[in-house]
């Protein structure tokens, strides 16, 4: 009773969950063009995830796996027969979720065998690998790994954390109840996992069930994917939060016409490309005079990539701004003192030397 009381006074008062207010891009996440700066740039179509195959370095696009030659190309691996939804390092090989609901083992001691979670999980967003166990984020129990936006403006909080026991097989659920659960990394005996919708990570400890800890919140993006680096953790925000989607977030009359009316191309959503056409909403107020679109233009998408410390705090970060070209940023992974950005918005992946990170962010530029 007290909740559903202060959950109106909330709607009234425009705060809480009813606020539409978005934190700005200030501090660590101030805004840059370091992803559009980068010269090292490769195309790679429908581009999403990276992993470690040993000392290689692999993508999935599609149903395929590439992997980056020692010239610099992207070559293909091996067809998977499924689109990949996410990937993941093991020691002596990689392992692929894929949109059919199985999770494959590709190369090492454990190469072709399968596992699956349950028949309804076809949604995994991230997977992590930690001592013989597998952790596994499902985004959504509901709707498939294509349909981020659809589950966001539904407001759904269906989503779970797996773990599955890479010798018996056996899975077994760590939490639910989680608003689209997009990253996942092991830290010690603790999970740490980014909730999209909620715009936070947490922290759920492997030793009892707990619930999640918040480690940061209130997020200006939605978050995504999150690796180990060298001296802490790579945090991809695959979309820029707005105070118009914020806002549409609290009207379901109106969202619920949006989705029965509009194309779903054109819906108030946060998107990993916009930009290309007029219809999509806030380009006619992005368009400047001449036509010129400006960086601090409204938008729908964005580039962001977020160095964090050993406790999960912001550090730096890698951006591109509404007339960049690297939007959509679904996944950040350290090799050869670089780091590599996937970018699936723009279908490209950029690379920057790691030791230049943290100097180019700490002068203000």
């Amino acid at each position: 009773m007290i909740g559903g009381l202060t959950r109106m006074i909330d709607s009234v008062f425009g705060r809480g969950d009813a606020a539409v207010t978005v934190p700005s891009l200030d501090g660590a996440l101030r805004p840059n063009r370091a992803l559009d700066e980068a010269t090292d740039r490769a195309s790679l179509q429908t581009v999403d995830c990276l992993a470690m195959f040993g000392d290689t370095l692999v993508a999935s696009a599609g149903a395929e796996l590439f992997e980056l030659g020692s010239n610099g190309t992207w070559d293909r691996r091996t067809d998977l027969g499924s689109t990949i939804t996410c990937i993941a390092s093991l020691p002596d090989g990689i392992v692929a979720a894929l949109q059919n609901g199985d999770i494959v083992v590709h190369g090492g001691v454990r190469d072709g065998r399968r596992y699956r979670l349950d028949p309804a999980s076809i949604c995994m967003t991230d997977m992590a690998y930690g001592e013989g166990t597998l952790y596994v984020a499902v985004g959504s129990a509901t709707k498939g790994a294509d349909a981020w936006q659809r589950d966001l403006l539904e407001r759904n909080a269906s989503g779970s954390i797996w773990r599955i026991d890479l010798d018996s097989g056996s899975a077994s659920r760590i939490a639910a109840g989680l608003a689209w659960p997009a990253g996942v990394v092991v830290d010690g005996n603790g999970l740490v996992f980014s909730e999209a919708w909620q715009h936070r990570l947490a922290r759920v400890d492997l030793e009892r069930a707990d619930t999640p800890r918040v480690l940061i919140a209130d997020l200006p993006g939605y978050p995504g994917r999150l690796s180990k680096g060298a001296d802490g953790f790579w945090l991809a925000m695959f979309a820029p939060r707005s105070q118009l989607v914020e806002f549409v977030l609290r009207e379901p009359a109106y969202r619920s016409r949006m989705m029965a009316e509009v194309p779903e191309a054109y819906w108030v959503a946060p998107r990993l490309r916009s930009g290309r056409s007029f219809y999509e909403s806030l380009q006619g107020g992005g368009v400047k005079h001449l036509g010129i679109l400006k960086p601090w233009a409204p938008t729908m998408s964005a580039g962001l990539c977020v160095q964090l410390d050993r406790s999960f705090q912001p550090r730096s970060s890698l951006q591109s701004r509404a007339d960049g070209a690297t939007h959509g940023v679904t996944c950040a992974v350290e090799h050869r003192e670089r780091l590599f950005i996937a970018a699936r918005g723009d279908d490209v992946i950029v690379s920057v030397a790691r030791e230049s990170l943290v100097t180019d962010r700490e002068d203000g530029r």
